[in-house]
C-alpha cells in the first residue's frame, strides 16, 4: 500500500487515515483504521468483491487485484478490490456527509458518506459495518 505522508500540521485531531481503493468504476474509501492487511491474493476462507458487496453492482468479468483484511464478529475475512491501494491521511475538512438523494437511495448500509481525497469524489464506507454476509 502507498503511504500518503501528512503534513507537518496533520494529527488525529485534523486528519483521518483512509485506504483509498476502487471497487469496479466506483472510487471508494475506508478509515485505515478498520483494514488489517493487504494481500495480492485471497487466503481467507471468507471473501467478497467489493463491487458486489459494496455497491450490488454485478462483477465485471475483471479478477481484484488486491485483497483487503477487514474484521467483523465472525472473525477476519476480506474485500477484494480492484486498482490501486494508497493510504491518505485526509484533513476532516473533505468528509462530508451523504447528499439526500442518494442517502435516500441507500446502496449499501455501510455507505456513510463522500470524501474529496486527493481532490477526487470517493464514496466512504464503514468498514466496521462491513461484513461479506451483508445483504443489500
Amino acid at each position: 500500500m502507498e503511504s500518503g505522508t501528512p503534513g507537518p500540521a496533520s494529527d488525529s485531531a485534523t486528519h483521518v487515515a483512509l485506504v483509498l481503493f476502487s471497487a469496479g468504476y466506483t472510487l471508494a474509501a475506508i478509515e485505515a483504521r478498520h483494514v488489517a492487511g493487504l494481500t495480492k491474493s485471497a487466503h481467507l476462507s471468507r471473501c467478497a468483491n467489493a463491487e458486489y458487496l459494496l455497491l450490488n453492482a454485478q462483477l465485471l468479468n475483471k479478477a481484484p487485484t488486491h485483497w483487503l483484511t477487514l474484521q467483523d464478529a465472525q472473525g477476519a475475512w476480506q474485500l477484494g478490490v480492484s486498482g490501486d491501494v494508497a493510504l491518505a491521511h485526509i484533513p476532516i475538512t473533505e468528509l462530508f456527509p451523504l447528499p439526500s438523494l442518494i442517502a435516500a437511495r441507500h446502496v449499501s448500509p455501510a455507505l456513510r458518506g463522500l470524501t474529496l481525497a486527493n481532490q477526487t469524489v470517493r464514496l466512504l464506507f464503514d468498514g466496521g459495518a462491513l461484513s461479506p454476509d451483508l445483504t443489500l
